[in-house]
């Protein structure tokens, strides 16, 4: 475990080194070692040939075959020896995560027994290590302050959501945890809570509206465009609305779980979530943001032009609130029996030059902005880190409430500071 430090209201991991294996990918076979770190993983050409030099990035050939395996290093010879196809590259990385906002009293349990473990989990930590985190995620946080062996993830937040998330102890407890998800999904119930610009309608609804976004690096997800799932809903209830801040507290249960749902969702429909930058077409600081959240409302507009119930709430008319069980009986869209996939590809057409040329913009000006933020270089190892303001769209107004899942079994957190009542009073005399 590396060593942390806390400051200014952050977690900062301290540099540390790590060691991987990579097997070799078929596109790297016939390359350098300097083409495959420079071109396709973005490191700078001083920075390989320091890390070869000093046998911090080397190749074992020869691996799984019955050859012997040959340890291969030094610079003169892999600045020119190409990558085949049994390699093993190895790669001792000096490693610099992001720091992650830290709250006063950042982890909350909820509920723990000898097989789970509750959390609260508070805005800007992601779940699990992934990309640039490792030690600065959720479950390594918890491992290390619980002092637990390992920890398993079953399900996940955005990094940017807080509120309820499941950990597992131990391997049996999250192969059972996994299967209710995936064998008893219709018994699975999950309830968000939003703070949204606006007036949100009064009563219950349910959207449906197939989910796609567009990546900062240019490009759309997901990739099955031709086949894009209609099937992907949310059921919308106003709780309260605040005319002070012209915002209003939205309960959300999402049917399916698609990427950034709510989200997109609410967007879609008028309401963004008032403090999501990554969703909004106002009041957005960045150029890159505003670019793709202009692209993104334009796709949905001419998706809606063909598709006009994707646009509009549906009153949900149900015996018990909330209950999802045949769900897709009761809805107007689904009694017109329309079809459960759309290509979009073919809804695009003629706007597809446009598109192309917008999501190339984006690429490069992203591409820019990344490169400006590399302001500083480490001492030790010769890379450029990022200087970003980390407290940035870290913490938006989404909130898991409520897990349940087998018909029994429901954990539940306190409200968020900003679902309490007279949290905009609060707010404007602070």
């Amino acid at each position: 475990m590396p060593k942390y430090e806390f400051r200014n209201g952050f977690r900062s991991v301290l540099p540390y080194y790590t060691t991987h294996n990579t097997h070799v990918k078929k596109r790297w076979v016939g390359k350098t070692l300097l083409d495959v770190y420079q071109r396709e993983l973005g490191e700078a050409k001083d920075v390989v040939i320091n890390d070869i030099i000093n046998e911090k990035l080397y190749i074992s050939d020869n691996v799984g075959t019955t050859k012997p395996t040959q340890v291969i290093k030094g610079i003169e010879v892999l600045s020119e020896r190409k990558i085949q196809e049994k390699d093993v590259i190895t790669c001792t990385q000096h490693r610099h995560e992001p720091k992650i906002v830290w709250p006063e009293n950042p982890i909350s349990v909820v509920f723990e027994d000898d097989d789970i473990i509750v959390i609260d989990k508070p805005s800007g930590i992601p779940v699990h290590p992934t990309g640039s985190y490792m030690f600065n995620s959720l479950s390594e946080i918890v491992k290390e302050m619980f002092n637990f062996d390992n920890i398993w993830t079953c399900h996940r937040l955005d990094k940017v959501t807080s509120g309820v998330v499941i950990l597992c102890k131990n391997r049996d407890a999250a192969v059972k945890f996994l299967n209710i998800l995936l064998e008893k999904s219709d018994k699975v119930k999950k309830i968000y809570l939003a703070r949204v610009n606006g007036k949100f309608p009064d009563g219950v609804y349910r959207y449906t509206c197939p989910i796609l976004a567009v990546n900062m690096n240019g490009y759309i997800q997901p990739s099955n465009l031709e086949s894009l799932l209609t099937l992907t809903s949310t059921i919308f209830e106003r709780v309260n609305f605040d005319s002070l801040s012209n915002t209003s507290i939205v309960r959300c249960q999402p049917i399916s779980g698609k990427f950034h749902q709510i989200r997109i969702h609410l967007r879609n429909l008028g309401f963004p979530i008032s403090n999501d930058l990554f969703y909004k077409t106002q009041d957005v600081p960045l150029d890159t943001y505003l670019m793709k959240n202009e692209l993104e409302s334009d796709l949905y507009r001419i998706i809606f032009e063909k598709y006009p119930h994707f646009a509009k709430l549906q009153p949900w008319r149900v015996e018990s609130k909330y209950n999802v069980d045949q769900k897709y009986q009761q809805d107007e869209f689904y009694e017109q029996k329309q079809t459960d996939y759309i290509n979009i590809n073919k809804t695009f057409g003629t706007h597809f030059d446009d598109i192309h040329k917008r999501l190339a913009n984006l690429k490069q000006l992203q591409t820019e902005r990344l490169q400006n933020l590399r302001s500083s270089t480490c001492n030790e190892c010769g890379r450029k880190l990022f200087e970003e303001d980390y407290s940035a769209n870290s913490n938006i107004y989404l909130h898991a409430l409520s897990f349940e899942y087998g018909g029994n079994t429901k954990f539940e957190t306190d409200l968020p500071q900003w679902a309490l009542p007279n949290w905009s009073l609060h707010q404007s005399r602070n």
